[in-house]
């Protein structure tokens, strides 16, 4: 609602006015304004409410707690022994190929 531009408005103004005619536009205008104004305080509470919560010192404390622990329980799960592994051994076709060209000194 706050993109609204001075033309938007006119628009807006000139359709109510039409539609409602010169009687019941102030009236329908101040329900409108009285229902926007009742939104925002619903909408600032919920705000506050949730930034209470996530700001709540006990609760900021338990998450930090248990993320901890699954950090330490993740770290320890994925710190297997690895595996001794010999070294990479040449490819069979690729003696074959080169033992072939030396002995055929050509």
């Amino acid at each position: 609602m706050g993109n609204l531009g001075g033309g938007e408005i006119l628009v807006l103004l000139v359709v109510g006015l039409l539609v409602l005619g010169p009687e019941r536009l102030p009236e329908a205008t101040r329900q409108v304004g009285k229902a926007l104004r009742h939104i925002r305080r619903v909408t600032t509470g919920f705000q506050e409410e949730i930034r209470s919560a996530v700001e709540d010192p006990v609760i900021e404390a338990k998450a930090r707690l248990s993320g901890d622990a699954l950090l330490r329980e993740t770290a320890s799960s994925e710190a297997p022994e690895a595996p001794q592994s010999d070294p990479p051994q040449p490819d069979s076709a690729d003696e074959a190929s080169t033992g072939d060209k030396a002995d055929d000194g050509r």
